[in-house]
């Protein structure tokens, strides 16, 4: 009995923890904000391509998007195509968030009694 609660709390707090790790639109929107800064800081510094740790991150973030960002992107680690690939995704994201905070249904409490 004492093994099966401990095994169903375990089981718990995985979930739980899948729940609180797992990317949202607005996580992954904040990132993307993130790298953007990163590539317009690389644009500031005239570096012409995008360093491999931030080019990771990309190439990461768009994997978990669609298919269509990584295959925009391709092997092209230039800071202009990069930052246009990353907007493009932004906006995406940007939708994605609203349309998930809007489908949310509130509590609406009745100002007046129907008649």
């Amino acid at each position: 009995m004492i093994e099966r609660t401990v095994l169903e709390i375990a089981q718990h707090r995985f979930w739980a923890w899948q729940r609180r790790s797992a990317p949202t639109p607005r996580s992954q929107l904040r990132e993307t904000d993130q790298l953007l800064g990163a590539v317009e800081e690389c644009r500031l510094r005239d570096i012409t391509l995008v360093p491999t740790h931030i080019w990771r991150r990309i190439v990461h973030l768009l994997g978990q998007l669609d298919g269509k960002y990584t295959e925009k992107l391709g092997i092209d680690r230039s800071v202009e195509r990069s930052a246009e690939v990353l907007f493009e995704a932004q906006e995406d994201l940007m939708l994605a968030a609203r349309s998930r905070w809007r489908g949310r249904a509130g509590n609406i409490v009745p100002l007046f009694r129907g008649r």
